[in-house]
């Protein structure tokens, strides 16, 4: 199932970036880089839509239907639904329940030095 939906997906790929490089361009290549558009090229009326663009227009959308398929399929069967249910068990991460609570030690005093006293004379 999977590997069908692979091959599907690569083909669609495939088939869309033709479509989308056989394409007329709708004004100046590269015309935000070098400033060439005009404000009258920028107001012209849109061409209406081909077969060509429609076409990569439904191609574009499967590849959106099996990119989602693809995620929903690869996805772990039996992953918790929240990271509170399962906490991850192993060596290096202690339970809470495992260990005994262990009170905390009192801080030792510190140590005062003595301060030597001066006589009065």
């Amino acid at each position: 199932m999977v590997n069908a939906l692979v091959a599907i997906h690569l083909i669609i790929a495939v088939v869309m970036i033709g479509f989308i490089l056989l394409q007329k361009s709708e004004g100046s290549a590269g015309a935000g880089v070098g400033g060439g558009t005009s404000v009258e090229s920028m107001m012209r009326p849109r061409a209406r839509p081909n077969p060509l663009s429609r076409a990569t227009s439904i191609l574009g959308l499967a590849f959106f239907a099996t990119s989602i398929g693809l995620a929903l399929l690869g996805r772990p069967a039996h992953q918790a639904t929240s990271i509170m249910e399962e906490p991850m068990s192993g060596p290096s991460v202690p339970r809470l329940n495992d260990q005994p609570a262990a009170s905390p030690a009192a801080p030792a005093a510190p140590a005062v030095p003595s301060v030597p006293t001066v006589p009065n004379n």
